[in-house]
């Protein structure tokens, strides 16, 4: 082969692997280093706290008065009788006055699709869609926004971002399928 050829295919085999090693090296760094968002992870426990009705116990009265020990008699004290009242029959309990059975927990950690991040303008929204209800995991809103809450349902979260000029309203809900809506509203 003669000399110019065997060069030149020597330089190009060169520079074709110097310009691929490079090329690689730029795309390993640019996609190492990229902006990733935060992934919301679930809790590895979670302790239950009784509700409050159940957790209150009668409070301790005032310390009763002890017993001294001093020599002198003390004085005893009678009551007087008391006419009585004529006595009326016990009230009925209202069907109001009844107490409500505890509704059940709303499960987001068996079945159901699982964990989802909805993003909005005004912020990002994950939730956990379990078998009978969604659950909310955390609320971020973007700079400039506040964020509420609202669930009155077991199968229906909604989330709300309000700013100074625009509202986004995330609702999540179980009831038909597992699903997210985003209503953005400027004025």
């Amino acid at each position: 082969m003669p000399r110019f050829p065997r060069y030149l295919f020597i330089w190009l085999s060169c520079t074709a692997t110097s310009v691929t090693a490079v090329l690689g090296t730029v795309q390993f760094v640019v996609g190492s280093t990229r902006h990733t968002p935060p992934v919301a992870r679930s809790a590895p426990m979670v302790f239950d706290s009784p509700p409050a009705w159940l957790a209150q116990e009668p409070s301790p009265g005032p310390p009763s008065p002890t017993a001294s020990a001093s020599p002198s008699p003390s004085p005893t004290v009678t009551e007087a009788p008391t006419p009585s009242a004529p006595s009326s029959p016990p009230a009925k309990p209202s069907p109001a006055a009844r107490t409500p059975s505890p509704k059940p927990r709303v499960d987001c950690e068996n079945g159901g699709p699982g964990l989802h991040t909805v993003p909005s303008q005004g912020g990002k929204v994950t939730v956990r869609y379990g078998s009978r209800g969604v659950c909310l995991i955390s609320a971020v809103p973007s700079r400039g926004f506040k964020a509420t809450t609202a669930q009155t349902d077991d199968d229906t979260l909604t989330v709300t971002f309000s700013g100074s000029d625009h509202r986004s309203v995330i609702t999540a809900t179980i009831d038909p399928m597992a699903k997210a809506s985003v209503r953005e509203t400027s004025f």
